[in-house]
Parts: C-alpha cells; sequence; structure tokens
C-alpha cells in the first residue's frame, strides 16, 4: 500500500536533469551577479567552472555531519532565492537611481535636483537572460510623462561585434486597463565606460498615460538589432535577437504636471491650429494642441514646431532635439484619454536637464507667447 509520502516522491520530487539544470541556471546568475558586482572581476574561471560541473558526475563523498548540512541547505537555500530575484520578471526596488550609469545625460547636478523636486528614482534589480544575451535594467527615473530606464546589455563570449550600433525594441504596458493607452518609446546610446567589454549601456525612455506613481508596468524587450550607421541614416540591422522578455515594476515617485490654458484665441501661426494648453514638468514641456488634424503636412509642421522657455530670472532656453528621439514626442487622438477632454494633438519637447517649473514664466511656441506665472 502506498503512503502519502510514495505519492509526493512520484510525483512532485524533481527529476535529477531537472535539478541539475536548475543548479547550472542559478550558479551562472550568481556568477553574473558577481561580476557585476565587482566580487568577481574575472567571472569566467567561474562560469567554466560550473559549466565542468554540471558535465562531470559528482563522486561520492560521506554525508556531511548534521551541523554542515544545515549550513550549506541555508547556504543553498540564499543562493537560491538571490538566483530567483535575479532572474525574476518583477521586483521591488534596490535602492537610489544609478546616476553613475547615465552620466551627465541629465545634467551635472541632475541627481540633487531630482532630490530637491521630489522624483529621485528608484533603482531596479531585474536580470533576464536567453540565447546570449543578459538583459539589465537598472532603475527607473519618471517626470510624470515619460520614463527613462537605464539598461545593460550583456553578451556571452563571442556574441558582441563592437561594429554595430545596439537599439532595443520594447514596449510598455500598465497592469490594469486603461482607456485610450498610449505609449511611445525610444532607445538611445550611452556613453561606455569600458569599449572593450562586452556589456552595452543604453538608455530606455517610454511615454505613459493613465497610470502614476506606485502604479505597476510591465516593461517588454521584443527584440535588439545590432545595426550599422550610413550615409543616409542606418542600414537594415545585419543582426537581430528575437525573443520577448518581460519586467514589471511600479513607476517610481514624481510630480504632478503644473499645467495652464493658453489664453482664448491662442493658435500656432504656421497652421493656424488652436492651443489649448502647456504642460510642464520637471524634465519637458507638453504643448496641447485642440483637435487632431487629418492632413500629415499639418501634424509634421506641427510636430517639429519651435518651443522655447522663458525663466522667471529672465534667461530663455531653446529647445533642441540635442537627445534625438527622446528630446521631441508627438501624438494624439480623436477620443479616449485626452488631456483636454476631446480630440488633442501633443507635442512634447525635453529641457536636456532638469529643472523646476515653478521657476518658468512662459513658454514660447513658434513665437507666440503663453504666460505660466
Amino acid at each position: 500500500m502506498k503512503t502519502w509520502f510514495d505519492y509526493m516522491d512520484a510525483h512532485y520530487a524533481p527529476q535529477p536533469d531537472a535539478v541539475q539544470d536548475q543548479n547550472v541556471d542559478t550558479a551562472r546568475i550568481l556568477a553574473l551577479a558577481r561580476r557585476k558586482a565587482g566580487l568577481d572581476p574575472a567571472g569566467q574561471e567561474e562560469t567554466k567552472r560550473f559549466d565542468a560541473a554540471a558535465k562531470t558526475p559528482a563522486p561520492l563523498r560521506a554525508a556531511p555531519s548534521r551541523p554542515a548540512r544545515r549550513r550549506r541547505l541555508w547556504a543553498a537555500a540564499v543562493a537560491a532565492a538571490l538566483a530567483i530575484c535575479l532572474g525574476c520578471a518583477g521586483a521591488a526596488a534596490t535602492g537610489v537611481f544609478p546616476w553613475q550609469a547615465v552620466g551627465n545625460f541629465f545634467g551635472a547636478d541632475a541627481r540633487q535636483q531630482a532630490d530637491s523636486l521630489g522624483m529621485p528614482g528608484e533603482g531596479l534589480a531585474l536580470t533576464q537572460s536567453r540565447d546570449g544575451i543578459t538583459v539589465t535594467l537598472e532603475g527607473a527615473l519618471d517626470d510624470g510623462y515619460m520614463l527613462y530606464v537605464p539598461v545593460q546589455l550583456t553578451f556571452d563570449d563571442g556574441q558582441y561585434d563592437p561594429d554595430l550600433e545596439y537599439a532595443l525594441m520594447t514596449s510598455l504596458r500598465p497592469n490594469k486597463w486603461v482607456d485610450g493607452w498610449t505609449s511611445s518609446g525610444s532607445c538611445l546610446q550611452l556613453e561606455d565606460p569600458d569599449p572593450a567589454d562586452d556589456t552595452i549601456p543604453l538608455l530606455l525612455c517610454a511615454t505613459h498615460q493613465g497610470v502614476g506613481a506606485g502604479e505597476t508596468v510591465e516593461l517588454q524587450v521584443q527584440a535588439i538589432y545590432g545595426r550599422t550607421e550610413g550615409d543616409n541614416g542606418f542600414t537594415d540591422a545585419p543582426w537581430r535577437w528575437e525573443h520577448t522578455l518581460s519586467f514589471s515594476f511600479a513607476l517610481p515617485q514624481s510630480q504632478p504636471a503644473v499645467t495652464v490654458a493658453a489664453p482664448a484665441g491662442t493658435a500656432e501661426p504656421d497652421t493656424g491650429v488652436p492651443i489649448a494648453q502647456v504642460s510642464l514638468t520637471p524634465m519637458r514641456v507638453s504643448v496641447v494642441f485642440q483637435g487632431h488634424p487629418e492632413d500629415s503636412a499639418v501634424r509634421d509642421t506641427l510636430s517639429s514646431v519651435p518651443v522655447a522657455i522663458t525663466f522667471t530670472d529672465g534667461t530663455t532656453l531653446e529647445l533642441t532635439d540635442d537627445w534625438g528621439n527622446a528630446a521631441r514626442s508627438a501624438g494624439g487622438a480623436n477620443g479616449g484619454n485626452s488631456p483636454i477632454g476631446g480630440p488633442y494633438y501633443q507635442v512634447s519637447v525635453a529641457f536636456g536637464t532638469l529643472r523646476d517649473p515653478a521657476d518658468v514664466a512662459c513658454v514660447t511656441v513658434n513665437g507666440v507667447e503663453i504666460p505660466v506665472a
């Protein structure tokens, strides 16, 4: 007669191959974590040792004493927990935003400015690997309109090609139903502190609408491209990695946007499209036009409209596209989650630094001044 213990052993005990594979995966993740943390700069010998252990049967040994067995079980439990945290799709914040990863991308005093403006960002410990590529989300910084995520791509030996420029194809989704949800993203190259290694730093930028600080979003990495740049822009990517990796985390703290209605009758002069309002965050200004033009030429004109900021001290900042695709975004809809309750078209431009919206006196859209303070 079979006992309950016989049934559990037969149906729930992991098979030897599965246990071995899991131990090897855990070892690989731990080796990568130690290498990234600087605890094992070489890293390769550790990985080779794990590979060899996976292929070589372990010799017969005497059973360890009970105290030793307890210590090993405790160490194994800690290692497994660490591996799960490193490889899981979602995890809690692990500290401050990694400002060192983005260098001076947001300005030399960005960290102090972010702290004072109530948007310090958060560190993340989200890592997943697939087919020789490890994707690590290092942190999340949010200005209430756009999410910035420093990313590290780590290639297995022999996979990285220094002649290619790498980019990610991603999508950002809320964990709940959001009527009229809109999102757009881009991927920017960051300065590589060590071009000789197999790790590439990138910055993901994604707009979001309908969710706020503390709410969970899912960031999906759907493809990685290795491309080259010619005289007419980027050519077809000669290398491509296609898998889906999903990372879930909560949006970090951010300040609500400062929104000001434009005076009645205010319009963009080249198209005549009415300007409904302007919104300011510590990192960008958004201009919302009344209605959603059907003419693509009109939309193109609005998308590239000149925008400038005048501060209360009298200084003026002309907003350019120094950040590439992350500097300016545009779009709208005939319905859904509209910022003005009806059809709209919105153009958003980044400052290139962090500024307090309270210091802005007016926003100038193609020569038309809209008072803020």
